[in-house]
């Protein structure tokens, strides 16, 4: 009897796998069937990414001029005394005047320190650097040339010296004349990419400088007594003389032109 009953099982299962809607087990040795997907993606479209770059490096000039350029004169300690209470006051009637950047620079130059000031984007003297006329047309003015070099296929925009003028701030009334004043340097590095037939990135300019006295620079009478402390009185040959050192500015701006 179980002989039978194991065969009559077989055949059952054998005759429900013939009928119509029904399926017999996979046996283990039979490979899977493979599926066939069918892709509907499209291939991902290539960005077009440029990045920018150019440098008009500060040159040695007379702002830069140390106790060097006057080796052989002497510093008279009477005019050294007045001359270091006139900058005093000077940078103290700068800071009353509502002009704090003019101050702590000139206060800076009197230490005879020599280290760097940088003022970064988004403080108040770039702030004010951003809304300036000359920075405006220096910033249009760098756009186009960088325009010029995209529409041409290029995508790693090279600016030379010549295409990175000196920023000149003029207007007395600012922070940026009685600190700056005539800049003489500039880099300004940038990346975007081409979207929609636009142009957009941001670029970041640093405005360079050399904070001194050079000859000739009066500023309302107290340039010349700087230029005393400077050079004839220069630390650190003298101590407690003042010393020039190199300060930026950095101004962060969008950029978008049609392509």
């Amino acid at each position: 009897m179980p002989a039978k009953e194991s065969v009559i099982a077989a055949a059952s299962l054998c005759v429900a796998a013939a009928l119509p809607g029904c399926s017999a087990a996979p046996s283990a040795a039979d490979p899977p069937v493979p599926t066939t997907v069918h892709s509907t993606a499209h291939p991902a479209k290539a960005v077009f990414a440029f990045t920018v770059a150019g440098d008009r490096p500060v040159l040695p000039g007379g702002s830069q001029d140390t106790h060097a350029q006057t080796p052989n004169a002497r510093c008279d300690s009477a005019t050294f005394a007045a001359d270091k209470a006139l900058g005093t006051r000077v940078a103290r009637a700068f800071a009353l005047a509502g002009f704090p950047p003019s101050a702590d620079l000139l206060a800076h130059f009197l230490t005879g320190t020599g280290t760097g000031v940088n003022y970064r984007a988004g403080s108040s003297i770039a702030k004010k650097a951003l809304a300036s006329e000359a920075f405006r047309a220096l910033n249009a003015e760098v756009q186009t040339a960088i325009l010029r070099q995209l529409k041409a296929g290029r995508t790693r925009v090279r600016l030379s010296a010549a295409q990175l003028p000196a920023v000149a701030f003029e207007s007395r009334s600012s922070d940026l004349y009685w600190g700056f004043r005539g800049t003489q340097g500039l880099t300004v590095t940038g990346r975007g990419t081409r979207e929609n037939r636009r142009y957009a990135g941001t670029l970041s300019y640093v405005i360079r400088d050399s904070y001194g006295f050079p000859i000739g620079d009066t500023l309302d009478g107290f340039g010349p007594p700087m230029r005393y402390l400077q050079t004839v009185c220069g630390a650190p040959r003298y101590a407690g003389g003042a010393h020039w050192f190199p300060d930026t500015i950095t101004v962060t701006v969008p950029f978008s032109r049609p392509a």
